[in-house]
């Protein structure tokens, strides 16, 4: 990857405030309405196959033993 390309994800990436609005009762920051034109919808389709092919393996691993455990444990102190 060279310098330009790095320097051209690196402003895709970046966050611009005046495309964002800050609901006044949580503080939290969201998104504009209108997605940002740098990206074509074929790019986003593209990033979307690669972050779902990334972790539908996560997705498919088996829960662990211990957390199967402790949600059991959750579960039966909330029925007493």
């Amino acid at each position: 990857m060279t310098e330009d390309d790095k320097d051209k994800a690196q402003r895709r990436m970046s966050v611009d405030a005046s495309k964002s609005t800050q609901r006044p009762d949580d503080g939290i920051v969201e998104p504009a309405a209108q997605p940002d034109a740098s990206m074509s919808p074929a790019l986003q389709a593209h990033i979307g196959r690669q972050v779902r092919a990334m972790f539908d393996s996560v997705a498919e691993e088996p829960v662990p033993e211990h957390l199967l455990r402790l949600l059991k444990d959750l579960d039966d102190s909330g029925e007493k």
